[in-house]
Formats: structure tokens, sequence, C-alpha cells
């Protein structure tokens, strides 16, 4: 959280102890659904957030390929994904996470631009839409999770 605030989640050795009955091919799937539900606010909090040009543009890649878009570009390129094995380290090694990010939007068009909204450059200011999304839903994030997976818990025990 940005306001350098914190958040108390009550229950969550419960849930931790119900998780553990599961086998782990339906706690993975308990917990990614959780994870899955959890992230939509912020998806949609950062769509709503990311900037929208007000008319076609063109984007260059580092490649020289020039690409034409309509505005919008940016809004259909933001994603949930499950983050692979392969790129969690340290304390998150064995964990599960998602993340929000910037993929392919329309027409399979990656705006290499997302970074300079986001952050600004010496030229333009910064427009943030992804940082503020995470941070103005953090608690509806938990609280989401913790009710998806407790549900999910639970639908997924009842399967013999």
């Amino acid at each position: 959280m940005s306001d350098g605030g914190s958040c108390e989640v009550l229950g969550l050795e419960e849930l931790e102890a119900k998780l553990a009955e599961l086998d782990n091919k339906l706690a993975g799937k308990a917990i990614y659904g959780a994870l899955n539900y959890a992230l939509t606010p912020v998806v949609k909090d950062a769509k709503k957030g990311a900037a929208k040009a007000k008319e076609p543009h063109q984007i260059v890649y580092p490649n020289g390929k020039t690409v034409k878009v309509e505005p919008g570009l940016l809004r259909t390129a933001i994603k949930k994904r499950r983050v692979p094995k392969s790129e969690m380290n340290g304390e998150f090694a064995q964990g599960a996470a998602m993340g929000v990010y910037i993929g392919t939007g329309r027409n399979k068009v990656y705006p290499n631009y997302w970074y300079f909204v986001e952050y600004g450059t010496s030229t333009q200011p910064a427009v943030p839409f992804i940082r503020p999304a995470f941070d103005n839903n953090v608690q509806l994030v938990i609280e989401r999770f913790s009710q998806k997976l407790s549900e999910n818990i639970v639908k997924y025990g009842d399967q013999p």
C-alpha cells in the first residue's frame, strides 16, 4: 500500500489447515481460482485508469516495424496471468502467484509505450494506472481472495 498502511487478515490459519486436507491438484485449483477472482477489481480499475489516445497513432517497435493502432489499445492489453514457477524465487518459490500485466491488446499489438505512461519521461508526466489500481483495491482483493478460497475449499473438499 502506498500510504504505508497495513491490513490484518483473520482466519488464514483455518483456511490453510483445510487447504492442506485437499490433494495438490485440487488445492492448486482452489488457490488459483481465488487469486483470479481476487484480481478482477484491479484489472478493471487499471483499464479505467489507462490513458486512451484521442486518435489513431503509430507504434514503432525496436526492430523498425511500424503499426497503426486505434485508441484503447492499452486498455485491451491489461490482463491477469498465472506466474510460472520459473519466474518465482525467494520466499515465493513454492507458492502460487498471479499478476496483472500488459500483454498484447487489440489485434495482437503490444503497446510498448505503457511504461512511459505509467512512469513518465523527461518530457511527459507520469499518468499511473497500474499502481493506483493495486493500491485502491488492497483490502477488496484480500476479502475476495479469502471468500473465494473458502468457497473453493468447501467445493473441492466435497469431491471424491
